[in-house]
């Protein structure tokens, strides 16, 4: 009986696997023809439809600090900025130069003195809503 048992499942076992558990393909790839290839003629072509708004605003920015798009944990990279002036200058983004960081009301004058040596690090671009929705700016959820 045990012997028989063994057999009718692993019998059961093969044929399932062979036949894909009975269960349909849930997506069917599209098929490849020659007009669908001329419309992806480049890798160019490729690379802008995959592009995405976040790469793009990366791609912009560089190293620096992009006061209306950079979340606190940016401004660690400076001393003094990171968490208090970093709070500060997040709360009143956005700012349409760099310089405006510096008329931000309440500043002390040696957060003045750490903005105005960190001006060459900072970037202004217009605000992303991927990158400012929430409260991913104060808290990005990165935890170590």
């Amino acid at each position: 009986m045990r012997r028989f048992l063994t057999l009718l499942i692993g019998v059961s076992l093969l044929i399932s696997c062979w036949f894909g558990l009975g269960l349909g393909q849930p997506a069917i790839a599209a098929r490849l023809t020659h007009t669908s290839l001329n419309q992806l003629n480049n890798s160019y072509t490729v690379a802008a439809i995959l592009r995405n708004p976040v790469d793009e605003k990366l791609g912009e920015i560089g190293s620096k600090i992009d006061l209306n798009n950079s979340n606190v944990l940016a401004f660690k990279r400076y001393r003094g900025m990171y968490p208090t002036l970093a709070r500060k200058v997040i709360k009143n983004a956005p700012f349409d130069t760099v310089e405006d960081v510096l008329n931000i009301k309440g500043l002390s004058n040696r957060e003045l003195d750490i903005l105005n040596a960190n001006l060459d690090n900072f970037v202004v671009t217009p605000p992303e809503p991927a990158l400012i929705e929430g409260g991913d700016r104060i808290n990005p959820g990165v935890y170590k």
